[in-house]
């Protein structure tokens, strides 16, 4: 065959391969991906006829996945060719023709050349090498060059260093698993590499193959490395990943092992997955792809430890020290295990406090004892829930071991069991950019942030230590973390359905009604305090007001801060930076302070008295000052520190006909901005004329707070940073940014052009998700302001344009709170009238959000 014919062959029988496998939604994995293989297999032996070669010497065989004819679309075609005598210098010129043709013909060939004496020196190979000749099938050219090859591998390779082999590969897989240690989790997995991918099904298949001298699975069960039902999850899994990583071939056309956003979505459809009422497609088929992942993960991990245990250790004859833990517990190295197989029916207590015990003393739960606790889940029934309630919510509220009891919980299947409704969140995936994690696997690493919380050295979150410590009902904080996403994948609102929940699992757990309460209320409000911190003023007394009806205590308002915390820490990435960090914090002491207040009101006069009087003070005889201090607002001093204020009054006394607004630029370092101040004569549209400006630098706004002195001169205070960017990167770009500010107000430049030059969406996947755009009226948080909060995705410009449909309907802002997570925003404005009123009139009202809903 010439190579056009070879093409031809190739990939006209490749293209009949994918229609029908696509045309098959049941089809068998291991056909497919054999039939891939001996389409190559056939194409290289017909290569191989158009080459005029004596190959009486050579031994052309295939290695690794090609070899296990494991071999996805796009797979490499790993070669090895095998020669017992020198090569000829003809011999060389075929062997790059030949390679050059595979190339031509479309494959993707990774071809080795080695001889005799090469692999009869292992020492000369590094350890990629070596694992790459444990799999290989005969190709072409001679058998019996083959066969040597064979017994070199055998007796060089695979036999003088069997148990090195064993050990080199579990550390092997224990490195991976440290590198890609929430990769499983993430929204965008390695299918391959990552933990739960093919590379731990082929550590497996090698343990088989170099320990027991087998290539079927089946022998661990033969062998008691795992059970039956093991064997046949784990084959599953591996047959759904494998499913998958074909897909993925295909939608990238090429080589591609991460299972991103966009073919995810595609593989859910291509796979038939729909959309239910309580779950997208694209989420249903997430969840199986994390259970196989786990399924693969956790047997990995159990047939490595058996062989380490079994094989390696004893194979080194090294002494192993027990020591009686008492209640039939024992321990031996590392690990905790029981003398005897009925001691759970003896001491059912031990279902419990096994995990917590393991924890405190630095142990793992030994595979069998697992399986056991498996095997005797049946004692947990309700009568046990309902007598053993307590001592579940002291184990799972074990600071610092929370996440490590609560994790093996899960993994043995007591959680469900104590909470059966976990189940439904078990593996659930978020499918946006904005949670990082399955539901269950967020849920777990709030509790290890706080078990972080719980330690003695003092860490970068001193405030939430703190503030952790005075906790005294830890348990119930516990709770509260483990059930505070209980409601997800139950329909709307999936914090007042968890509430719910809530009740009745505390309920069945023989819970005092107060505790019932008080976890109830936690989880219907734990997205409450990061609400209000990044939507209102928090310095706004009814703001305050309105937050703390919702609490009940000062214990519940600590438990609560350190729940959103939590939560929002382990929401993933960073959508959990200073700013928010800063504005919670301050919500939270301003709360405690009024709550620890007799009388709300009063301590808002007083401490607006004292600012008062401190500011006449520092400004001495200065009357201008003196004069602009006596009609300040009240909500303005309490806002702003004594500095910040005589500093926006020195800049408003310098403003005059030939100065007509004056700028500075600093960096809070509390809250890792930049903060922009403008003082100039008030005028219509000032801060969406500032933020056209900073859209065209790319520079994100945080919040904007407007006030206006003596009527006439209006001070704009503007927090900013720029995605992944440094502050002080924005504060050497400021003399650029003050520029521009000063030709936009000045009138030299145009807002629209700057614009136009930068105008374009931030964010490429936006059209992958459903942005549930809305526009939210509240006329109730706030006594003098109507606040409207704008949910929708993020482009350049969008503060302008909203900004602008404001000024066109003589809409007056007097705050802004901005808030992103990856994709999406929320915006909240405070705004009234031309006359200063609140908005009430309904036909107002929707005149707003139809304006508003033409610009995003």
């Amino acid at each position: 065959m010439n190579l056009s014919e070879l093409k031809d062959f190739y990939w006209g029988n490749w293209n009949r391969i994918k229609k029908e496998q696509f045309n098959n939604n049941q089809f068998i994995v291991w056909d497919f991906l054999s039939s891939i293989s001996s389409l190559s297999d056939e194409t290289i032996r017909l290569a191989l006829k158009s080459f005029d070669i004596d190959l009486s010497e050579i031994a052309i065989i295939s290695l690794g996945g090609y070899a296990r004819k494991e071999m996805c679309p796009f797979s490499d075609i790993d070669i090895l060719i095998f020669h017992t005598k020198a090569l000829s210098k003809k011999d060389e010129e075929f062997i790059q023709s030949f390679i050059s043709r595979l190339w031509d013909i479309g494959l993707a060939p990774g071809v080795q050349i080695k001889d005799i004496d090469e692999l009869c020196e292992p020492s000369y190979l590094d350890e990629i090498v070596k694992n790459s000749l444990i799999d290989h099938r005969f190709l072409e050219g001679s058998f019996l060059v083959y066969q040597k090859f064979e017994r070199i591998v055998a007796n060089y390779i695979l036999n003088r260093g069997k148990y090195n082999f064993l050990v080199a590969k579990i550390n092997d897989v224990r490195n991976r698993m440290k590198r890609y240690r929430d990769s499983m989790y993430k929204i965008e997995p390695n299918i391959k590499d990552g933990i739960g991918g093919v590379r731990d099904y082929n550590a497996v298949y090698w343990v088989s193959k170099v320990l027991f001298e087998s290539e079927n699975l089946i022998t661990l069960v033969h062998e008691k490395i795992i059970n039956y039902d093991e064997y046949e999850s784990f084959k599953k899994s591996v047959e759904f990943i494998f499913k998958i990583r074909i897909r993925l071939h295909y939608f990238y056309n090429r080589k591609n092992d991460i299972l991103n956003m966009e073919s995810q979505k595609y593989i859910s459809e291509s796979f038939g997955y729909i959309d239910t009422s309580y779950s997208l497609g694209v989420e249903l088929f997430l969840r199986d792809y994390y259970r196989s992942a786990r399924t693969i993960s956790d047997i990995t991990h159990k047939v490595f430890e058996k062989v380490f245990t079994n094989y390696t250790i004893n194979n080194n004859l090294k002494k192993i020290y027990m020591e009686d833990l008492g209640f039939g517990l024992v321990k031996y190295e590392n690990t905790l295990t029981v003398s005897d197989s009925r001691i759970f029916e003896k001491y059912p207590l031990l279902l419990i406090n096994i995990y917590t015990i393991a924890a405190k003393n630095g142990l793992k739960i030994s595979d069998n004892t697992s399986q056991l606790i498996r095997e005797n889940l049946f004692l947990i029934d309700e009568n046990y829930l309902r007598k053993n309630g307590y001592f579940f919510l002291k184990a799972v509220s074990s600071f610092p071991y929370s996440f490590k009891v609560a994790n093996s919980m899960l993994k043995d299947g007591v959680l469900i069991r104590f909470i059966p409704e976990f189940e439904d969140i078990y593996c659930k995936a978020q499918f946006n950019t904005y949670h990082h994690y399955t539901v269950d696997e967020h849920t777990l690493l709030a509790l290890k942030f706080i078990d972080d919380l719980a330690n003695i050295f003092t860490s970068k979150y001193a405030d939430y230590q703190k503030v952790f410590t005075e906790i005294e009902r830890k348990d119930l904080l516990a709770m509260s973390v483990l059930l505070h996403d209980i409601g997800k994948g139950q329909g709307k609102n999936h914090s007042e359905v968890g509430a719910k929940m809530s009740r009745v699992i505390s309920g069945r757990l023989g819970f005092k009604l107060d505790d019932i309460d008080t976890i109830a209320n936690l989880v219907e409000h734990h997205l409450l305090m990061a609400h209000i911190s990044q939507r209102r003023d928090i310095n706004d007394l009814d703001v305050i007001k309105h937050f703390i009806s919702f609490i009940n205590s000062e214990e519940e308002l600590r438990m609560l801060y350190i729940l959103t915390y939590a939560d929002s820490r382990a929401t993933g990435g960073n959508n959990f930076n200073n700013w928010k960090k800063s504005l919670l914090t301050d919500l939270y002491h301003n709360a405690l302070r009024y709550m620890q207040s007799e009388d709300m009101l009063k301590e808002f006069v007083s401490i607006v008295s004292n600012k008062k009087t401190k500011l006449k003070d520092r400004v001495g005889g200065n009357v201008l000052m003196l004069n602009m201090i006596d009609s300040l607002d009240d909500d303005y001093i309490f806002s702003n520190k004594i500095n910040h204020i005589i500093r926006h009054l020195d800049m408003a006394i310098k403003l005059n006909d030939d100065n007509r607004k004056i700028i500075y630029g600093d960096i809070r370092d509390e809250l890792n901005c930049f903060e922009i101040t403008i003082c100039t004569f008030d005028s219509i549209g000032l801060l969406k004329k500032v933020s056209g400006v900073l859209a065209s630098f790319n520079i994100n706004i945080l919040g904007a707070q407007i006030y206006t002195l003596n009527r006439m001169i209006a001070i704009d205070k503007i927090q900013v940073n720029m995605n992944n960017e440094s502050v002080e990167y924005v504060a050497e770009r400021f003399p650029d940014i003050e520029k521009r500010i000063h030709d936009v107000l000045s009138g030299k430049v145009k807002v629209e052009d700057l614009l136009s030059k930068t105008l374009g969406t931030i964010y490429s996947r936006k059209k992958l998700f459903k942005i549930n755009r809305k526009i939210e009226f509240d006329n109730i948080t706030s006594p003098l302001f109507t606040i409207v909060d704008i949910y929708t995705e993020d482009f350049v410009g969008l503060l302008y344009y909203i900004l602008s449909v404001f000024e066109k309907l003589r809409i007056s802002v007097q705050k802004a709170k901005i808030s992103t997570d990856v994709n999406r925003v929320v915006d909240s404005f405070y705004i009234t009238d031309e006359f200063g009123n609140k908005i009430e009139d309904k036909s107002k009202l929707q005149t707003i959000r139809e304006e508003i809903f033409k610009v995003i």
